[in-house]
Formats: structure tokens, sequence, C-alpha cells
């Protein structure tokens, strides 16, 4: 029920979307032509302007769709929402630009700027708006959401942790019921040192912690659900009350209570872990990406086949004038080669502008403040990440994404094998020029560990708006990289 209400709102959003988008196309053409505020000159007329509107109103919309704008859940952030909504305006402003270079029409582009800024702030101005409404009824109790809390683990603190941080999603904690299966010792522990594990504290202690009414026993649990309304069980079960699980479950169904299960293992999961079966029975992909599934890899391919290209090709004069200046700079071969892993740990040859003096850099290793084999020209180069642009041509190769982590030397990868968890992980994926470690700073002589943080965070929740963000982000905030030697 809840999944088709949200299908339902996204639906809802997405025509109020292409309503905005006209009202919003139609007041930046009156403004610029049947107003005093800006000069007139050239007008066309508005059935010339709404060829612009029929190719730049579908592009909005798909955009917003392959993003997920229109996936409606209860804990939609606003800044995501604003972001999904910067990213479908920016490709719309694109399109619609589009459509000026290739006409012979004397269109104006002050009517396409005005639009594309009008669009964005009645899009935002109206999703603020709505959020405000629901946030307002439910503080005064309106559409609020009952939680019973079955269980208590790490995974529940971070839980609870998460609702209490957002009270606008309209989520309540009903109470704890304790996971008792006959073998649980509930008068164990009573009370421990803050240092010990949840899982060792005494479920009733815990929830007395956490200021939370218990309500009983999962034993009760019927006669609970009876007298309390209940919408959401969240099973947080320990490891040594597994039993509980079946129970609760039929238990909950036959209420017709929605369950929600957060497994004691949680913290071996990814963010999305994947359900498969085989021979009749679930199993769980640990290890799960989206770019597993080919739509979501062909997505990604052409954008990194379509844009490689327009860089190449736009950017050609840069490319040489970059090959004069490194070619004069020093001796030695204009583009430097250098051997990193890749997808599936197979190596490949990267390219990028020499920046320094010729030298064994696998032997020498990586480069630091002053660096003194640095030339001149290839200091700046570093710092604007200009060295990097040859890899468009890795892009267009398919050893490289656009977006990705950052590929590793084969010898570097093998010690952070032993020294950092997780760290092979990232070639479940092409590596790319920038990522989502990259602009938030993690580059250059940064963390390991965060940045693998970061590289796995994008691998478990890629989505084509993702990408977006971080090409926008990338251009917007420039390719100045301060931890660049």
């Amino acid at each position: 029920m809840l999944r088709r209400h949200q299908v339902w709102i996204g639906r809802l959003y997405m025509v109020s979307d292409a309503f905005i988008i006209v009202i919003a196309f139609l007041l930046a053409w009156v403004a610029r032509f049947k107003t005093a505020i800006l000069p007139k000159y050239g007008a066309l007329s508005l059935s010339d302007y709404l060829k612009i509107l029929y190719v730049a109103l579908p592009a909005f919309l798909i955009v917003a769709a392959l993003t997920g704008l229109y996936n409606i859940t209860r804990n939609q952030s606003l800044r995501r929402v604003a972001a999904q909504l910067l990213v479908s305006d920016a490709m719309m402003a694109l399109t619609a630009m589009s459509v000026l270079y290739l006409s012979k029409e004397p269109y104006s582009r002050a009517v396409i700027a005005l639009f594309v800024i009008l669009t964005f702030l009645f899009t935002i101005g109206t999703r603020s708006a709505l959020r405000r409404i629901l946030q307002s009824f439910r503080a005064r109790g309106f559409n609020r959401k009952y939680i019973l809390i079955i269980g208590a683990t790490r995974a529940t603190e971070r839980f609870l942790a998460h609702v209490r941080r957002h009270p606008e999603f309209g989520y309540e904690i009903l109470g704890g019921v304790i996971a008792d299966d006959g073998r649980v010792d509930r008068e164990l522990a009573v009370a421990t040192d803050e240092q010990d594990g949840i899982e060792d504290l005494a479920q009733h202690a815990f929830f007395e912690r956490e200021n939370i009414m218990c309500l009983g026993t999962s034993a009760e649990l019927s006669a609970i659900l009876q007298r309390h309304i209940v919408d959401h069980i969240v099973l947080t079960v320990p490891y040594y009350a597994m039993g509980v699980l079946r129970d609760a479950v039929q238990i909950a169904e036959y209420y017709g209570v929605h369950t929600l299960l957060i497994p004691d293992f949680v913290d071996v999961l990814p963010s999305r872990p994947r359900f498969d079966e085989f021979a009749g029975l679930p199993i769980v992909d640990t290890r799960y990406t989206p770019l597993d599934e080919v739509v979501n890899l062909a997505l990604k391919r052409g954008f990194d086949l379509v844009f490689s290209l327009l860089v190449l090709v736009v950017l050609s004069p840069l490319f040489a004038l970059l090959a004069i200046l490194v070619h004069k700079s020093s001796p030695g071969p204009i583009i430097y080669r250098q051997t990193r892993l890749g997808k599936n740990r197979r190596p490949f040859t990267m390219y990028k502008f020499r920046t320094m003096v010729l030298h064994d850099a696998d032997q020498e290793g990586w480069t630091v403040a002053d660096d003194p084999r640095r030339t001149k020209v290839g200091r700046f180069m570093r710092r604007m990440s200009l060295d990097e642009l040859p890899q468009f041509w890795n892009v267009l190769r398919g050893d490289m994404s656009v977006i990705g982590p950052r590929p590793e030397r084969p010898n570097y990868a093998e010690q952070f094998q032993e020294d950092v968890p997780r760290y092979m992980v990232k070639h479940r994926i092409r590596p790319g020029i920038t990522g989502w470690a990259q602009i938030h700073g993690l580059r250059g002589d940064t963390s390991i560990e965060e940045r693998i943080e970061y590289d796995l965070r994008y691998i478990e929740n890629w989505s084509f708006r993702m990408d977006m963000l971080i090409v926008l982000r990338t251009v917007v905030h420039g390719f100045r990289n301060r931890n660049a030697y």
C-alpha cells in the first residue's frame, strides 16, 4: 500500500513539474518580449519559441526520472532533491542551447537563461513548500507511523539514531520488545559498562538507556499488537535469538503489520544488498552493485563514450597547446605512460601529460610537496589536473570511466590490499578520472582508508543521478587540486 502511494505521489510530482516548466517558459518569454525589463529586438513569435519547449520539457522529465527524482520516499532529504533538480535543469539547459546552436533563427539567450533559472526556483520552491506542509501535519500528529522494535543490537542503535535525527519523517518509536526464544537469560547483566558491546547488554537495559518503553517479550507479541496500533515492526534480533524471527513474522502477518528486518550481521552487508534465489533458497549477494545490472552498465558506458568524445574534440586546441608546453619544458616524451590496475584487477596503460623530468617513477615513489622532479609547466598542470586530460582516451578505449575510483599502480595496490580492509573491492568497476572521493577533497596525499570508504559508498549506491552530480561538482568547483604535487 505504501509503495503504491509513493508511486502515485511520484507521478503527481512529474505532472506538476511539467506544468511548472511550461509556466516558467511562458513567463520567461513574456518577461523578455512583453515587458520593459529587457530591451526589445529580434522578437520571434511564441510559436517559434515553443519549438525549444518541445525538446526541453522531455529532456528534463527523462533525466529527472533517471536520477530517481520521482522515486518518492518518506525520508528523502531536500538536499538530495535539490541536486536531482539541478542535474535535470542543467540537462534541460544543454538541450535548449543545442536547439539554439543548430537553429538559424535568432533566438534570445536571455529567454533560455531566465527559463532555466525560473524552472529550478519554482520546482525546488514547490517541493520545499509541500515538505513543510507535510512536516507541519506530522508534527501535529497526523499521518504518523508507529514503530515497534523487537530485539537490541548495534544495528538497533544506529536505526534509532537515524529516526531521532529526522522527526520530520513522521516515525515514532512506540516501544521495545525483548527477543526471547526461551534460551535468553533476561536477567543477564542488567547494567554493563558503556564500553561493552550492545549485544552483551540485557535488552531491557538497552531499552531503558534509549528511553524506550519495554512492552514485554516476543512471546507476548500477539497481545501487544492487540493493545497497540503498530504500523511497522522492526526486527533487530540478536544472533542468539534467531528463533524469534519466524514466529514474529507470522504473528505480524496475522495482524497485517508491515515487518522490516535489520540483520545482526549488518556490518558485513553492502548498503544495498541483493537477494537472489538458488534451488528454492533465498541467497544474499554481499557484494552486489547497481552496475552489475546490464541496463545501468550500458547507460554509464554510453555516457562515457559521448562525454569523452566531446572532450577530445572540443578541447583539442587545449591538448595541442599543452603538448607544445610539455615539449618545451624539458627533454622527453609528451605523453607519460604508466601501468595501472583497472576493472577486475586487469592492468592497463594509463596516459597523462608528462609533468616531470625523466625518471623511474615506480622506484622513486609518490610525489611530495616541492618535488624537485616537477617542471615549471608540470607544477601548474598537476595543480589544475590538466595532466589528466589524456585519460579521456582511456575512457574512449574502455580502460576507464569518466567517474569512478582512481586507478592505482599494481605495487601500491598490493601494499594497500594488506593494510586497508576491502581495498580491492574498488576493482569491481572501471576506474575513473574523477569520483565521489575526489569531489570530497580526497586526492593526492590523503588518507587511503577514507578514500576507500568514499569509493565503496559510490560503488554500492551508484545511480546516473550520482554520476551527473559528480560531473557537475567537478565542473563547477573546477579541477584545481590542492593535494596534487
